[in-house]
C-alpha cells in the first residue's frame, strides 16, 4: 500500500466526531432546539450477542446467543434556566413520583413517556452519513452538577437513557439496517 491508496481510501476526509447531532423528547417535554445544540458527548451505540457455549464429545461449540443493549449516555451543557435538568428530572418523576412512588400513567411502551431518540453522525456538510434510532427510551439516572470555585467551565450533567432497541441506517433513511429480524409495533 502506498500513500495514494491511503489518500483515495480516505477521498472525504475520514468521519471528524464532533460533527454529530441528538435529537429527543424528554419525555412529555419537547426542547428539541437546546438538546440538538447543548448535548455535548454522545456516542454512536454499543450491541453485543452473547454466545452459547454447546458441549460435544469434550469440545464446545460456541453459537450465537441473545443481543443486549448497553444503556446510552448522554452529557449535557446545563442551559442557564436549567430547562433541561428540569425536564430530565420531571420525566424521572413521571415514572416514579419521588413523594407517591406512582407514575403518572400506565408504562405503554408507546407513549410519551418512552420516546424515539436519535443520534446522526454528520459529513463535513452537515448531513446525516449514519443515523441510529433507539426506540422505548426512559432515563436510569441523571447525573450531578458539581459546583466549584475554581472550575472556569460551564456546567454540565449526564443522563444516561435504557432503551429497548435501535436501528440504524446509511443516512439516507432508505437503507435502514435492522438489527434484528423482529418485526416491532408501529414500524
Amino acid at each position: 500500500m502506498n500513500i495514494e491508496n491511503f489518500k483515495s481510501a480516505l477521498r472525504t476526509g475520514g468521519v471528524r466526531p464532533a460533527l454529530f447531532r441528538v435529537q429527543g423528547n424528554i419525555g412529555r417535554t419537547s426542547l428539541p432546539d437546546q438538546v440538538g445544540f447543548l448535548v455535548k458527548t454522545a456516542s454512536l451505540p454499543a450491541s453485543t450477542i452473547g454466545e452459547i457455549a454447546v458441549p460435544y464429545r469434550g469440545r464446545e461449540i460456541k453459537l450465537p446467543g441473545k443481543r443486549t443493549y448497553e444503556s446510552w449516555d448522554i452529557t449535557i451543557l446545563s442551559d442557564g434556566e436549567f430547562n433541561l435538568r428540569n425536564a430530565f428530572e420531571r420525566w424521572m418523576n413521571d415514572l416514579n413520583d419521588t413523594v407517591e412512588n406512582t407514575a403518572s400513567e400506565q408504562h405503554n411502551l408507546n407513549n410519551v413517556l418512552f420516546p424515539t431518540w436519535s443520534i446522526d453522525q454528520l459529513d463535513r456538510t452537515g448531513d446525516p452519513l449514519k443515523t441510529y434510532t433507539f426506540y422505548h427510551c426512559w432515563p436510569t439516572s441523571v447525573s450531578s452538577i458539581e459546583t466549584t470555585y475554581d472550575n472556569e467551565a460551564l456546567a454540565e450533567f449526564t443522563v444516561t437513557l435504557a432503551y429497548s432497541y435501535f436501528l440504524s441506517n446509511d443516512g439516507t433513511g432508505n437503507n435502514r439496517v435492522p438489527l434484528g429480524n423482529a418485526a416491532f409495533p408501529g414500524e
